[in-house]
């Protein structure tokens, strides 16, 4: 029996990690020898949080299939409550003080803004609170959404920060994620409790950012998720009023595809086709909206 065919036994009904097992296969190997081990958390944490800070990082499908096999390994063998994902048992308590204190928010914060994932980790293992934030109340996942850090979102999430955290115009990790096309992340963000119609201030959801931005991957994704097609912004804008807006067809394409409503009027009375007539490629433009 080859490696793929023994981690796919161990995990059962689990999602199977085809990228790990096809682009790290010694990877693959070291999961299955220590599966139902203490070690098994010990080896993921490592993978997950790179305190050396020299590691290149993995891709955004192969950490959200790591973090899929934690999930699974902790359902099928669930950790004792005192060992803590952010424990380190090499390092003495005094230590832990000692570091804790040279660590300032404001560092924090342009380390979130910068994706310095080293620093942000050992800053976490040391026992800084996830959910320290700046003087506007903006966390550092809140900022490593704002400047796309993938894998960064990814491990404060998995440290459990806190998803509902907006700036002063009522903007979420959500959005931010949504108009840079980071569909896996979003994924790991609506598993995490993230509301996929969460509106700003200005009425728009994240699918409208994505729309807006012809972010495709982000609008399949919150599609697939359940996102709500016609919801409409303080001026009556729906995604595919954005879509139109914006003159990206395949846009057009996708969200007619999941029934968008090409007739829902927006607050100037103008419908998505009205957008398109303004373009200069109305025509074939036009194609993708009929129903």
């Amino acid at each position: 029996m080859d490696i793929a065919q023994r981690l796919q036994q161990l995990i059962g009904e689990g999602s199977f990690p085809q990228q790990v097992v096809t682009q790290y296969p010694h990877l693959a190997e070291r999961l299955v020898n220590i599966w139902g081990t203490p070690a098994m958390d010990i080896f993921l944490n490592d993978l997950f949080f790179d305190r050396r800070g020299g590691r290149q990082g993995f891709s955004d499908e192969v950490m959200h299939e790591l973090f899929a096999l934690q999930n699974r390994h902790n359902t099928l063998f669930p950790p004792k409550e005192n060992n803590g994902i952010w424990t380190e048992s090499d390092l003495a308590v005094e230590d832990q003080r000692a570091d804790l204190a040279t660590f300032d928010v404001s560092k924090l914060i342009e380390a979130a803004k910068a994706g310095n994932m080293a620093l942000i980790t050992h800053a976490l293992s040391c026992g800084v609170h996830i959910e320290c934030a700046d003087d506007a109340g903006l966390t550092m996942l809140w900022w490593a959404c704002r400047y796309g850090h993938a894998e960064l979102v990814l491990t404060l999430l998995r440290a459990r920060a806190s998803v509902k955290v907006a700036d002063e115009h009522g903007c979420f990790g959500l959005h931010w994620l949504a108009a840079q096309d980071l569909a896996l992340v979003i994924e790991e963000m609506h598993r995490c409790g993230a509301n996929l119609n969460v509106k700003d201030h200005d009425g728009m959801t994240p699918l409208m950012y994505a729309a807006r931005r012809g972010r495709l991957s982000a609008a399949g994704s919150l599609l697939r998720l359940g996102a709500e097609i016609d919801a409409q912004d303080e001026r009556g804008m729906s995604a595919l009023h954005f879509a139109a807006d914006a003159g990206v067809a395949r846009m057009l394409e996708l969200l007619m595809a999941y029934s968008a409503n090409p007739r829902l009027l927006n607050c100037q009375q103008k419908t998505a086709a009205d957008l398109v007539d303004e373009k200069p490629d109305a025509m074939r433009l036009k194609m993708y909206l009929s129903e």
